[in-house]
């Protein structure tokens, strides 16, 4: 990679983490390895990427973690009734709540804390299971 040189991730969940694997591998076997970048940024599932590429694993096992079941990471199901969450969610698609926007506001926002959600650490376990190395990347990296 030419100096100053970054390389920008995105979004994209569990599939992004996938999709842009998947490319930069692509790319190395084409012989444009963009990873040398002097600085990875990356968004979300983008910011697990540049993790992953920091930490020193080859891009062909980093890939090998996403199509080889036995080393893919854990993740955790999402387990949701659309249509409940449908009906639960109706209350705040209208245009104001007792006449004041603020107030829908609120309510929405209770609404999203009173959601039941994965615990903290469960959620942390899926995250670290994601990273092939818990040392900090001796690139620099960004989000």
């Amino acid at each position: 990679m030419a100096i100053g040189s970054a390389l920008v991730l995105g979004g994209g969940g569990v599939a992004g983490i996938a999709w842009m694997t998947g490319l930069l591998a692509g790319l190395a076997e084409a012989g444009q390895d963009v990873t040398g970048a002097n600085l990875v940024i990356g968004t979300s599932a983008g910011a697990t990427v540049a993790a992953q590429v920091g930490s020193g694993l080859p891009l062909d096992v980093l890939f090998l973690r996403q199509v080889d079941p036995a080393l893919q990471s854990r993740e955790v199901t999402a387990e949701i009734d659309l249509a409940k969450f449908a009906a639960d969610l109706q209350p705040y698609m209208t245009e104001a709540v007792n006449g004041a926007p603020t107030d829908q506001l609120r309510q929405f926002g209770k609404f999203a804390l009173d959601a039941a959600t994965v615990p903290e650490a469960e959620r942390r376990a899926v995250i670290e299971s994601r990273l092939p190395s818990y040392e900090w990347p001796a690139t620099p990296t960004g989000h």
